[in-house]
Protein backbone atom coordinates (compact mmCIF):
# COMPACT_ATOMS: atom_id res chain seq x y z
CA UNK A 1 0.00 0.00 0.00
CA UNK A 2 1.17 3.42 -1.04
CA UNK A 3 2.53 4.93 2.29
CA UNK A 4 -0.32 8.21 2.95
CA UNK A 5 2.85 10.58 4.11
CA UNK A 6 4.87 9.80 1.42
CA UNK A 7 7.56 8.78 3.33
CA UNK A 8 9.59 5.79 3.15
CA UNK A 9 9.10 3.19 5.80
CA UNK A 10 11.38 3.34 9.09
CA UNK A 11 12.02 7.22 8.30
CA UNK A 12 11.52 10.41 10.86
CA UNK A 13 10.19 13.49 10.98
CA UNK A 14 12.66 16.04 9.46
CA UNK A 15 13.94 19.25 11.70
CA UNK A 16 12.70 22.46 10.89
CA UNK A 17 15.55 24.62 9.37
CA UNK A 18 17.22 27.82 11.31
CA UNK A 19 16.25 31.73 9.59
CA UNK A 20 19.86 33.62 9.48
CA UNK A 21 19.98 37.91 10.02
CA UNK A 22 22.62 40.27 9.45
CA UNK A 23 23.20 39.94 13.00
CA UNK A 24 24.71 36.77 12.50
CA UNK A 25 27.16 38.45 10.25
CA UNK A 26 30.65 38.51 11.99
CA UNK A 27 32.03 41.58 9.59
CA UNK A 28 28.80 43.71 10.45
CA UNK A 29 29.35 43.07 13.94
CA UNK A 30 33.01 44.36 13.30
CA UNK A 31 32.30 47.32 11.51
CA UNK A 32 29.18 48.21 13.90
CA UNK A 33 31.24 47.64 16.70
CA UNK A 34 34.28 50.83 15.57
CA UNK A 35 31.49 53.22 13.98
CA UNK A 36 30.17 52.99 17.25
CA UNK A 37 33.77 53.29 18.51
CA UNK A 38 34.39 56.39 16.61
CA UNK A 39 31.13 57.87 17.33
CA UNK A 40 31.59 57.64 21.09
CA UNK A 41 35.59 59.39 20.65
CA UNK A 42 33.99 61.83 18.71
CA UNK A 43 30.51 62.32 21.26
CA UNK A 44 33.35 62.51 23.70
CA UNK A 45 36.15 64.66 22.10
CA UNK A 46 33.87 67.42 21.16
CA UNK A 47 31.06 67.34 23.93
CA UNK A 48 32.84 65.57 27.09
CA UNK A 49 36.51 66.31 26.51
CA UNK A 50 37.62 69.20 24.35
CA UNK A 51 40.69 69.84 25.61
CA UNK A 52 42.26 66.04 25.36
CA UNK A 53 43.67 66.96 22.04
CA UNK A 54 47.50 66.46 21.39
CA UNK A 55 49.71 66.98 18.33
CA UNK A 56 53.04 67.09 17.92
CA UNK A 57 54.42 69.39 15.29
CA UNK A 58 57.83 69.35 13.51
CA UNK A 59 60.62 71.21 12.13
CA UNK A 60 59.70 74.58 13.71
CA UNK A 61 62.36 76.91 13.29
CA UNK A 62 63.94 78.80 16.39
CA UNK A 63 63.20 82.81 16.60
CA UNK A 64 66.29 84.31 17.85
CA UNK A 65 65.55 87.66 18.18
CA UNK A 66 62.19 86.79 20.66
CA UNK A 67 63.52 88.90 23.46
CA UNK A 68 67.24 89.73 22.45
CA UNK A 69 67.21 93.14 24.17
CA UNK A 70 67.79 91.19 27.40
CA UNK A 71 71.74 90.42 25.78
CA UNK A 72 71.91 93.23 23.46
CA UNK A 73 71.91 95.75 26.15
CA UNK A 74 74.60 93.83 27.67
CA UNK A 75 76.94 95.06 24.67
CA UNK A 76 76.35 91.34 23.71
CA UNK A 77 75.75 89.38 20.44
CA UNK A 78 75.32 85.91 19.31
CA UNK A 79 78.65 85.07 17.05
CA UNK A 80 77.47 81.19 17.51
CA UNK A 81 74.31 79.45 16.72
CA UNK A 82 73.76 75.46 16.63
CA UNK A 83 73.15 74.33 13.16
CA UNK A 84 69.35 72.90 13.81
CA UNK A 85 66.74 72.68 10.88
CA UNK A 86 64.14 72.45 12.99
CA UNK A 87 62.36 72.07 16.37
CA UNK A 88 59.49 69.27 17.57
CA UNK A 89 57.14 70.59 19.52
CA UNK A 90 53.83 69.00 21.39
CA UNK A 91 50.63 70.55 21.50
CA UNK A 92 47.78 70.01 23.60
CA UNK A 93 44.23 71.86 23.44
CA UNK A 94 40.93 72.23 21.82
CA UNK A 95 41.51 68.74 19.23
CA UNK A 96 38.59 70.77 16.89
CA UNK A 97 41.18 73.49 17.05
CA UNK A 98 44.96 72.10 17.10
CA UNK A 99 43.82 69.75 14.21
CA UNK A 100 45.45 71.62 11.14
CA UNK A 101 48.12 73.54 13.21
CA UNK A 102 50.92 74.20 11.45
CA UNK A 103 55.08 74.80 11.91
CA UNK A 104 54.67 78.33 10.52
CA UNK A 105 51.83 78.93 13.14
CA UNK A 106 54.13 78.19 16.37
CA UNK A 107 57.23 80.11 17.16
CA UNK A 108 59.68 78.57 19.51
CA UNK A 109 62.68 80.61 21.02
CA UNK A 110 65.09 80.62 23.95
CA UNK A 111 64.74 81.75 27.26
CA UNK A 112 67.63 84.84 27.53
CA UNK A 113 67.42 84.87 30.93
CA UNK A 114 70.63 83.03 32.01
CA UNK A 115 72.65 85.44 29.90
CA UNK A 116 75.01 87.44 32.12
CA UNK A 117 77.94 88.01 30.19
CA UNK A 118 80.23 86.46 26.92
CA UNK A 119 80.89 82.69 26.41
CA UNK A 120 78.89 79.39 25.79
CA UNK A 121 75.25 79.61 27.63
CA UNK A 122 72.60 76.45 27.53
CA UNK A 123 69.43 77.98 26.55
CA UNK A 124 66.43 76.36 27.19
CA UNK A 125 63.78 76.22 24.40
CA UNK A 126 60.40 77.74 24.62
CA UNK A 127 57.35 77.57 22.22
CA UNK A 128 53.75 79.89 21.96
CA UNK A 129 51.10 79.47 19.49
CA UNK A 130 51.50 83.38 17.56
CA UNK A 131 48.37 82.97 14.87
CA UNK A 132 45.98 83.25 17.70
CA UNK A 133 43.30 84.24 15.08
CA UNK A 134 43.11 80.56 13.29
CA UNK A 135 43.88 79.19 16.57
CA UNK A 136 42.27 80.57 19.48
CA UNK A 137 41.65 79.40 23.09
CA UNK A 138 43.81 77.88 25.05
CA UNK A 139 46.71 76.02 23.86
CA UNK A 140 49.53 74.33 25.14
CA UNK A 141 52.94 74.61 23.40
CA UNK A 142 55.76 72.31 24.83
CA UNK A 143 59.56 71.65 23.16
CA UNK A 144 60.04 68.32 22.96
CA UNK A 145 63.52 67.89 20.72
CA UNK A 146 65.91 69.87 21.14
CA UNK A 147 64.96 71.09 24.71
CA UNK A 148 67.81 73.33 24.92
CA UNK A 149 70.56 74.53 22.76
CA UNK A 150 74.20 75.67 23.24
CA UNK A 151 75.03 79.25 22.43
CA UNK A 152 77.89 81.53 22.46
CA UNK A 153 77.62 85.12 23.48
CA UNK A 154 80.29 87.88 23.16
CA UNK A 155 80.91 91.67 22.81
CA UNK A 156 80.38 92.88 19.10
CA UNK A 157 81.45 95.86 18.07
CA UNK A 158 81.85 97.36 13.84
CA UNK A 159 84.39 98.33 12.28
CA UNK A 160 84.80 100.20 9.03
CA UNK A 161 88.01 99.42 6.98
CA UNK A 162 89.45 100.77 3.45
CA UNK A 163 89.30 98.10 1.14
CA UNK A 164 93.37 98.06 -0.56
CA UNK A 165 93.77 96.77 -4.21
CA UNK A 166 96.45 94.29 -4.49
CA UNK A 167 97.21 94.26 -8.42
CA UNK A 168 100.69 93.04 -7.85
CA UNK A 169 99.35 89.85 -10.37
CA UNK A 170 98.48 92.62 -13.16
CA UNK A 171 100.57 92.05 -16.43
CA UNK A 172 100.41 95.64 -18.47
CA UNK A 173 101.32 95.80 -21.84
CA UNK A 174 104.41 97.19 -23.13
CA UNK A 175 103.56 101.43 -23.41
CA UNK A 176 101.33 101.11 -21.15
CA UNK A 177 101.24 101.63 -17.39
CA UNK A 178 98.58 100.88 -14.29
CA UNK A 179 97.66 104.80 -13.32
CA UNK A 180 95.19 103.84 -10.61
CA UNK A 181 92.74 101.11 -8.88
CA UNK A 182 89.60 101.62 -7.01
CA UNK A 183 87.28 99.56 -5.69
CA UNK A 184 83.60 99.54 -5.16
CA UNK A 185 82.47 99.78 -2.57
CA UNK A 186 85.54 101.62 -1.31
CA UNK A 187 85.28 100.15 2.55
CA UNK A 188 83.77 97.45 4.01
CA UNK A 189 81.99 97.43 7.95
CA UNK A 190 82.32 94.47 10.08
CA UNK A 191 80.31 93.49 12.72
CA UNK A 192 81.86 90.56 15.17
CA UNK A 193 83.47 89.98 18.40
CA UNK A 194 85.60 92.98 19.57
CA UNK A 195 88.83 90.72 20.25
CA UNK A 196 88.50 89.08 15.94
CA UNK A 197 87.62 92.75 15.00
CA UNK A 198 91.36 94.05 16.38
CA UNK A 199 93.31 91.26 14.65
CA UNK A 200 91.95 92.86 11.31
CA UNK A 201 94.13 95.63 9.51
CA UNK A 202 93.34 95.55 6.21
CA UNK A 203 91.12 93.99 3.91
CA UNK A 204 92.88 93.48 0.52
CA UNK A 205 91.04 92.82 -3.56
CA UNK A 206 93.64 90.56 -4.93
CA UNK A 207 93.28 91.00 -8.90
CA UNK A 208 93.95 88.60 -11.24
CA UNK A 209 93.32 89.22 -15.31
CA UNK A 210 94.01 86.94 -18.27
CA UNK A 211 96.44 88.09 -20.66
CA UNK A 212 98.37 91.73 -20.68
CA UNK A 213 95.99 94.89 -20.43
CA UNK A 214 96.27 97.68 -22.75
CA UNK A 215 92.97 99.50 -21.44
CA UNK A 216 91.22 100.43 -18.78
CA UNK A 217 88.73 97.09 -17.56
CA UNK A 218 87.06 96.46 -14.40
CA UNK A 219 86.95 92.94 -13.03
CA UNK A 220 85.81 91.40 -9.86
CA UNK A 221 87.62 90.53 -6.49
CA UNK A 222 86.92 87.99 -3.49
CA UNK A 223 87.74 89.72 -0.56
CA UNK A 224 90.67 88.59 2.15
CA UNK A 225 91.14 90.14 5.76
CA UNK A 226 94.56 90.36 6.72
CA UNK A 227 96.23 91.11 9.98
CA UNK A 228 98.95 93.32 10.77
CA UNK A 229 101.77 91.13 9.06
CA UNK A 230 99.88 90.92 6.03
CA UNK A 231 98.50 87.16 6.61
CA UNK A 232 95.23 86.26 5.45
CA UNK A 233 92.73 86.24 8.79
CA UNK A 234 89.49 84.36 8.91
CA UNK A 235 87.77 85.20 11.80
CA UNK A 236 85.10 82.58 13.39
CA UNK A 237 82.18 84.94 14.12
CA UNK A 238 82.73 88.27 11.91
CA UNK A 239 80.30 89.02 9.46
CA UNK A 240 81.27 91.41 6.45
CA UNK A 241 78.48 93.60 4.57
CA UNK A 242 80.09 92.22 1.27
CA UNK A 243 82.60 90.14 1.06
CA UNK A 244 82.94 90.95 -2.91
CA UNK A 245 84.00 94.18 -4.86
CA UNK A 246 84.42 95.08 -8.50
CA UNK A 247 87.79 96.54 -9.03
CA UNK A 248 88.36 99.31 -11.57
CA UNK A 249 92.05 99.09 -13.12
CA UNK A 250 92.97 102.19 -14.93
CA UNK A 251 95.40 101.60 -17.51
CA UNK A 252 97.08 104.90 -19.10
CA UNK A 253 99.16 105.00 -22.34
CA UNK A 254 102.78 106.09 -21.86
CA UNK A 255 104.14 108.54 -24.51
CA UNK A 256 107.54 110.81 -24.69
CA UNK A 257 106.53 114.35 -25.85
CA UNK A 258 108.06 117.64 -26.77
CA UNK A 259 107.12 120.39 -25.16
CA UNK A 260 106.18 124.12 -26.93
CA UNK A 261 105.17 127.56 -26.00
CA UNK A 262 102.00 129.03 -27.75
CA UNK A 263 102.80 132.44 -27.85
CA UNK A 264 99.93 135.43 -27.80
CA UNK A 265 99.58 139.55 -28.29
CA UNK A 266 101.40 138.84 -31.47
CA UNK A 267 101.21 141.16 -34.65
CA UNK A 268 99.08 140.00 -37.65
CA UNK A 269 101.01 137.31 -39.69
CA UNK A 270 104.40 136.93 -37.01
CA UNK A 271 106.55 134.18 -37.36
CA UNK A 272 106.92 132.46 -33.98
CA UNK A 273 110.28 130.53 -35.20
CA UNK A 274 111.94 134.03 -35.44
CA UNK A 275 112.08 133.95 -31.90
CA UNK A 276 115.08 132.22 -30.19
CA UNK A 277 113.98 130.77 -26.99
CA UNK A 278 114.93 127.59 -25.17
CA UNK A 279 113.39 125.78 -22.05
CA UNK A 280 114.83 123.93 -19.83
CA UNK A 281 113.29 120.60 -20.68
CA UNK A 282 112.34 120.13 -23.91
CA UNK A 283 110.50 116.91 -23.66
CA UNK A 284 108.03 115.44 -20.98
CA UNK A 285 107.26 111.92 -20.48
CA UNK A 286 103.44 111.53 -19.97
CA UNK A 287 100.58 108.77 -19.50
CA UNK A 288 96.77 109.40 -19.85
CA UNK A 289 93.73 107.69 -21.45
CA UNK A 290 95.15 106.23 -25.11
CA UNK A 291 92.09 107.61 -27.14
CA UNK A 292 93.42 110.95 -25.79
CA UNK A 293 97.18 110.50 -25.54
CA UNK A 294 97.70 109.08 -28.62
CA UNK A 295 96.21 112.13 -30.55
CA UNK A 296 98.71 114.78 -29.34
CA UNK A 297 101.94 115.79 -31.13
CA UNK A 298 103.48 118.27 -28.43
CA UNK A 299 102.30 119.92 -25.20
CA UNK A 300 101.73 123.30 -24.52
CA UNK A 301 103.57 125.57 -21.73
CA UNK A 302 101.35 128.11 -20.27
CA UNK A 303 100.58 130.47 -23.20
CA UNK A 304 103.21 133.88 -23.50
CA UNK A 305 101.91 137.09 -24.00
CA UNK A 306 104.93 138.58 -25.92
CA UNK A 307 103.09 142.09 -26.15
CA UNK A 308 102.95 142.20 -21.95
CA UNK A 309 105.49 140.23 -20.82
CA UNK A 310 108.72 140.20 -23.35
CA UNK A 311 111.38 142.20 -21.21
CA UNK A 312 115.17 141.42 -22.75
CA UNK A 313 117.40 139.19 -20.45
CA UNK A 314 115.02 137.96 -17.97
CA UNK A 315 114.01 133.88 -17.62
CA UNK A 316 110.56 133.51 -17.11
CA UNK A 317 108.98 130.14 -14.67
CA UNK A 318 106.25 128.67 -17.21
CA UNK A 319 103.27 126.16 -16.10
CA UNK A 320 103.17 122.93 -18.39
CA UNK A 321 99.00 123.21 -18.83
CA UNK A 322 98.57 119.51 -19.45
CA UNK A 323 94.98 117.85 -20.85
CA UNK A 324 92.60 116.83 -18.87
CA UNK A 325 93.43 113.29 -17.78
CA UNK A 326 97.46 113.30 -18.84
CA UNK A 327 99.42 112.93 -15.62
CA UNK A 328 103.85 113.89 -15.84
CA UNK A 329 105.15 110.57 -15.07
CA UNK A 330 108.69 113.30 -14.45
CA UNK A 331 107.10 114.97 -11.42
CA UNK A 332 107.89 118.26 -13.51
CA UNK A 333 105.04 120.89 -13.57
CA UNK A 334 107.03 123.99 -14.77
CA UNK A 335 109.82 125.44 -16.83
CA UNK A 336 112.01 127.86 -17.47
CA UNK A 337 111.84 130.20 -20.59
CA UNK A 338 114.70 131.74 -22.03
CA UNK A 339 115.47 134.22 -25.08
CA UNK A 340 118.08 134.54 -27.09
CA UNK A 341 118.32 138.30 -27.75
CA UNK A 342 121.97 138.29 -29.03
CA UNK A 343 121.00 139.24 -32.34
CA UNK A 344 118.06 140.98 -31.75
CA UNK A 345 117.56 145.20 -32.25
CA UNK A 346 114.94 147.71 -30.80
CA UNK A 347 113.43 150.99 -31.30
CA UNK A 348 110.68 153.43 -30.15
CA UNK A 349 108.12 155.16 -32.71
CA UNK A 350 105.78 157.32 -32.63
CA UNK A 351 102.76 155.59 -34.66
CA UNK A 352 100.28 158.30 -36.23
CA UNK A 353 98.82 155.86 -38.93
CA UNK A 354 95.60 154.78 -36.62
CA UNK A 355 93.04 152.79 -38.21
CA UNK A 356 89.96 151.32 -37.12
CA UNK A 357 88.18 147.92 -38.47
CA UNK A 358 84.93 146.04 -38.20
CA UNK A 359 82.89 149.07 -36.95
CA UNK A 360 79.52 148.04 -36.98
CA UNK A 361 77.28 149.29 -39.10
CA UNK A 362 74.93 150.91 -36.75
CA UNK A 363 78.11 153.10 -35.36
CA UNK A 364 80.34 155.83 -36.42
CA UNK A 365 83.67 156.03 -34.69
CA UNK A 366 86.17 159.45 -35.06
CA UNK A 367 89.84 158.92 -33.84
CA UNK A 368 90.19 161.95 -31.48
CA UNK A 369 94.34 160.85 -31.06
CA UNK A 370 96.03 161.97 -33.68
CA UNK A 371 99.47 159.74 -32.46
CA UNK A 372 100.49 156.89 -30.27
CA UNK A 373 104.00 157.56 -28.68
CA UNK A 374 106.93 155.84 -27.63
CA UNK A 375 105.90 152.62 -29.55
CA UNK A 376 108.39 149.85 -28.52
CA UNK A 377 109.82 147.60 -31.04
CA UNK A 378 111.72 144.39 -31.09
CA UNK A 379 113.28 142.19 -34.33
CA UNK A 380 116.19 141.63 -35.75
CA UNK A 381 118.77 144.00 -35.62
CA UNK A 382 118.88 144.42 -39.01
CA UNK A 383 115.31 144.92 -39.73
CA UNK A 384 114.68 147.13 -36.41
CA UNK A 385 117.79 149.36 -38.38
CA UNK A 386 115.33 149.74 -41.46
CA UNK A 387 112.00 150.32 -39.53
CA UNK A 388 110.53 153.70 -39.83
CA UNK A 389 107.22 154.36 -38.53
CA UNK A 390 105.20 154.98 -41.38
CA UNK A 391 105.14 151.18 -41.82
CA UNK A 392 103.54 150.65 -38.70
CA UNK A 393 99.82 150.53 -37.91
CA UNK A 394 98.11 151.15 -34.16
CA UNK A 395 94.87 149.57 -35.11
CA UNK A 396 91.37 149.35 -33.40
CA UNK A 397 89.51 145.96 -34.06
CA UNK A 398 85.98 146.84 -32.89
CA UNK A 399 84.71 143.32 -33.10
CA UNK A 400 85.87 142.72 -29.63
CA UNK A 401 84.79 145.61 -28.17
CA UNK A 402 81.37 146.82 -26.59
CA UNK A 403 81.14 150.35 -28.25
CA UNK A 404 79.08 152.64 -26.25
CA UNK A 405 78.02 156.63 -27.43
CA UNK A 406 80.46 159.09 -26.42
CA UNK A 407 83.94 159.39 -26.09
CA UNK A 408 85.81 156.50 -25.23
CA UNK A 409 89.47 155.52 -24.35
CA UNK A 410 89.92 152.25 -26.90
CA UNK A 411 93.33 149.66 -26.68
CA UNK A 412 95.31 149.44 -30.20
CA UNK A 413 96.82 146.71 -31.24
CA UNK A 414 100.55 147.52 -32.89
CA UNK A 415 100.64 145.79 -36.31
CA UNK A 416 103.68 145.69 -38.40
CA UNK A 417 102.97 144.65 -42.02
CA UNK A 418 106.08 144.94 -43.59
CA UNK A 419 107.97 142.20 -41.41
CA UNK A 420 106.73 138.56 -39.96
CA UNK A 421 109.83 139.21 -37.23
CA UNK A 422 109.29 142.60 -35.84
CA UNK A 423 106.76 142.91 -32.75
CA UNK A 424 105.82 145.74 -29.97
CA UNK A 425 105.68 145.50 -26.67
CA UNK A 426 103.68 146.91 -24.07
CA UNK A 427 99.75 148.68 -24.18
CA UNK A 428 98.85 151.48 -25.58
CA UNK A 429 95.36 153.39 -26.52
CA UNK A 430 93.97 156.01 -28.25
CA UNK A 431 90.91 158.61 -27.66
CA UNK A 432 87.64 158.01 -29.81
CA UNK A 433 83.72 159.33 -30.21
CA UNK A 434 81.61 157.25 -30.83
CA UNK A 435 77.76 157.61 -32.26
CA UNK A 436 74.96 156.03 -33.68
CA UNK A 437 73.72 156.55 -37.35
Amino acid sequence: MPNPNNSAPGAKGAAPKARHTVWDNPVFTMVLALVMGFATWVIVTVFVDPQGGVRTVTNVPINYTNGASTYTAQGLDIVEKPDIEGVTVKVEGNSTIIGNIQNSDIMVYPSYAGVSGAGKVSLRLQARVTNTTDFPGNIECTVENPETIDVVFDEVSEKTVPVTVDASAVSISSGYMLNKTAAVPAEITLRGPTSELDQVSSIVAPVQTDGELADTTTVPATLELRDAEGNVFTPQYTSMESDSANVTLTVYQVRELPLKVDFIGTPNGFDVESLHYSLSQQTLQVAGPARTISTLEALTVTDFDLAREFEPGRDYQRLIELPAGIVSLDGVTNVTLDFDTEDMGTTKLNVSNIRAINVPSNYELQILSSLVSNVTLYGPAEEIKELSADSIVAQIDCQSLNLTVGQQTIAVSIQIPSSSRIFATGSYTVQCEVTSK
